[in-house]
């Protein structure tokens, strides 16, 4: 299936379900075809209440936040600087008759709807808005007093504080929606609530169509249904459109077609419900996360079009250990979000793509608590605004709902470490698609890690998502990015932990690691020499009491201990000895002293029994098998609950 059939499909779905234009749910909004929607920041919507006489009652700004939803034309919704009114709702420029061009074709256009399909909310308000001084009827009811300086700029004097002070408002760029007092006997019905009046204009925007002798009937290739061809497309963001005019430049279709309307056929129904349905998704609470620019992820079940389910690939997960071990394979709870996030990675643009919220997000795949249907379909779409006139699809991918989850369950097992916080314990972690990115190929900067380059930011992304989404391996420029920057330790003074981490659960796969507790029996060299690296460092950091912002020798040297492992272990051996005799003459620290040296003695048994210290073979560069065993010598090491959690105080400040 094709991203337009999904998405035309889906507004269909919810048409059968009664979910187009419920205002009760704003944040999963999908609009009616032909009508739009603007929300207001309080100063920009002006409401008037009429009563059935076309006599203004009330006039007032709508507060922030609430949603008008309104009927446009294909002129109006993509208008510029033309002069294209909307049919009802409109700015005071067009809907004050004062003889300008805006006024005289809003008005004629509204007279031209009333005389092809009469409607009482329409009539009212045309009744009113064509009296005299309807302007001054309105500004009186919102100010006490006012003046109008010029056209549509009035000054009015603020006493809403304790200093009044004037203020200027131009009502030519504040717009203006109506309500009806008690309408058809009931209770004032706002336009935005008029479901009767939406199903009336799309009758009469339909019936035009059939009018119109220039409206070239086609069997529309979507729908499959006979329709009229759609000319002019909405834009889905700002001015730039998903599916490009029919008029297109010749390079668009010259080679394959000989005419535009060739490429395909799209009929103005389908038009309308396809941009319909990918602005809601574009708009949605749990079906959009931005990406950067103008760059944004979709995602949505055939039968969830608002992802109520909240099912989220692009987020963190986290899982605790405790309820791993208790729950079976096949019906353990998988995913558990915290708000302990990559806290030291960039904040510009990581807290918007879905690493923010404290919550369950894979509640649908919990034993006993399926939201969702498994033969239901799941969708991921990234799409990103190319130019002021043209959005692109990145990448578009339908699967069957079990089919992601198994692939989701694959992934994590995949990718994961266990991690202690003191918020939820032991658990495991699998870092989110956005938090591999940069760490991969972040620079350190002052607010954290940062990618400069935003479009390759944005390529990444969707190869990691096409992983996850379709049951792939990492992709192995990450791999080998994460291979590069655990041996390059202090160029990330704030962020080695997070580096660290996201290493661990991406390259645990590669290496064949399959427990994080310290293997005492491994002779892998890497291993080896990555348990003397942190055995040097922990040494030498007992020595420093509370000051945790020195920087050690193993860590000053791990890039050439990392390259040549044997050279650097003898000079980093001669370098703790000053350190040995601190933690030999302190009787506090003689027990972990002690166990440190035991421990350097064992692994450099192993080494010497399995390696000869003479041979190049030994001392050329580390695997990235060394992080593994330099992390799990340094848990091991805190074997008390105390020390895990001075554990966790000194990665905090590492």
């Amino acid at each position: 299936m094709s991203f337009l059939t999904a998405l035309y499909n889906s507004y269909n779905f919810g048409l059968e379900n009664n979910l187009i234009g419920d205002l009760n749910d704003k944040s999963n909004l999908i609009l009616p075809i032909y009508h739009n929607s603007m929300k207001s920041n309080g100063k920009n919507i002006v409401e008037i209440l009429i009563n059935d006489k076309s006599e203004l009652v009330d006039a007032n700004f709508l507060d922030d936040g609430d949603l008008v939803i309104f009927p446009v034309t294909e002129d109006s919704v993509a208008r510029s600087s033309g002069v294209a009114p909307h049919p009802l709702f409109d700015n005071f420029d067009y809907v004050i008759q004062d003889k300008t061009k805006k006024s005289e074709s809003y008005i004629i256009q509204q007279e031209s709807w009333l005389n092809s399909d009469r409607d009482d909310f329409v009539q009212i308000i045309h009744d009113y808005i064509t009296k005299e001084k309807v302007f001054e009827d309105i500004l009186s009811k919102l100010y006490k007093d006012y003046k109008i300086t010029k056209d549509k700029v009035v000054e009015y004097v603020d006493n809403s504080e304790k200093k009044p002070k004037t203020v200027t408002v131009d009502f030519s760029k504040v717009f203006l929606t109506f309500a009806v007092e008690n309408y058809d006997g009931k209770k004032n019905l706002s336009l935005s609530e008029n479901k009767n009046l939406q199903e009336k204009f799309i009758r009469y925007t339909e019936e035009s169509f059939a009018r119109d002798k220039d409206s070239e009937k086609i069997i529309c290739n979507i729908s499959g249904k006979e329709d009229f061809l759609c000319l002019k497309h909405k834009p889905l963001i700002g001015s730039a459109r998903l599916i490009s005019q029919i008029t297109a430049n010749n390079e668009n279709f010259l080679g394959r077609f000989d005419k535009p309307d060739e490429t395909i056929k799209i009929g103005k129904e389908s038009s309308q419900k396809i941009i319909q349905m990918a602005k809601a998704l574009l708009s949605g609470e749990n079906t959009s996360r931005w990406l950067g620019e103008f760059t944004y992820v979709l995602s949505w079940f055939s039968d969830d079009i608002q992802n109520k389910t909240e099912m989220d690939v692009t987020k963190k997960l986290e899982e605790s250990i405790e309820e791993s071990n208790k729950a079976s394979s096949q019906n353990r709870q998988l995913f558990m979000l915290s708000e302990d996030d990559l806290k030291e990675i960039s904040k510009e643009t990581s807290m918007t793509i879905g690493d923010k919220t404290s919550e369950d997000i894979v509640r649908s795949f919990t034993s006993g608590r399926i939201r969702f249907n498994e033969d239901s379909k799941y969708y991921i779409a990234i799409i990103d605004k190319v130019s002021n006139g043209r959005v692109a699809l990145k990448y578009f991918k339908e699967m069957d709902s079990s089919i992601l989850k198994e692939n989701l369950v694959k992934w994590q097992g995949k990718c994961n470490w266990p991690r202690y916080t003191k918020e939820i314990g032991r658990h495991l972690y699998t870092p989110s698609p956005f938090a591999l990115i940069q760490t991969a190929y972040g620079v350190e900067r002052e607010k954290g890690l940062e990618v400069s380059k935003k479009s390759f930011s944005t390529d990444q992304y969707k190869n990691i998502i096409m992983a996850i989404v379709e049951g792939r391996d990492m992709p192995q420029n990450i791999i080998r990015a994460m291979e590069l920057n655990i041996r390059n330790r202090l160029s990330y003074d704030k962020s080695w932990q997070q580096v660290k981490l996201c290493a661990l659960a991406i390259l645990k796969d590669k290496e064949g690691i399959k427990s994080n507790m310290l293997d005492r029996k491994e002779t892998d060299r890497s291993y080896l020499f990555g348990r003397l690296l942190a055995l040097y460092e922990r040494l030498e950091k007992l020595t420093y009491d509370m000051d945790n912002e020195r920087v050690t020798n193993a860590e000053k040297l791990w890039t050439s201990y990392v390259n040549k492992p044997v050279t650097m272990n003898l000079r980093l051996r001669n370098l703790i000895r000053p350190y040995e005799d601190k933690l030999l003459n302190n009787e506090s620290k003689r027990g972990i002293y002690f166990k440190i040296k035991r421990n350097i003695g064992e692994v450099t048994n192993l080494i010497s029994e399995n390696y000869d210290y003479k041979l190049k073979e030994t001392n050329r560069p580390l695997g990235s098998g060394f992080i593994f065993g330099y992390e799990a010598q340094m848990a091991d090491l805190f074997t008390k609950k105390e020390d895990k959690e001075n554990l966790e105080s000194e990665e905090k400040n590492d």
